[in-house]
């Protein structure tokens, strides 16, 4: 019974410790990128960050499911050494 009991305890151990790494919550969120959620999805929109700039540009605009629109942005940063691609993001209007 204790080998059992040893077992779980060391199971439960190790997965607290990998909840407890993983990023969630306000740490994940934590962006340079500006959240553009409720601002009523701007053609474009630009924040500095460092030693450039993110500039986001809509490509499109839907409206989901639940009846909220949203648009979708592409993410370029500029600096001294170039303009860079970044991604895609998603926010609701």
């Amino acid at each position: 019974m204790a080998p059992r009991r040893a077992a779980r305890a060391l199971t439960v151990t190790a997965l607290a410790g990998a909840l407890a790494l993983t990023p969630t919550g306000p740490a994940a969120a934590s962006s340079p990128v500006a959240d553009l959620s409720s601002l009523g999805c701007p053609a474009a929109y630009a924040n500095n960050y460092g030693d450039g700039q993110f500039q986001q540009f809509r490509t499109s605009t839907y409206v989901a499911g639940n009846g909220f629109r949203h648009g979708v942005y592409d993410i370029f940063f500029i600096n001294w050494s170039g303009r860079r691609h970044q991604g895609s993001a998603d926010y609701m209007c």
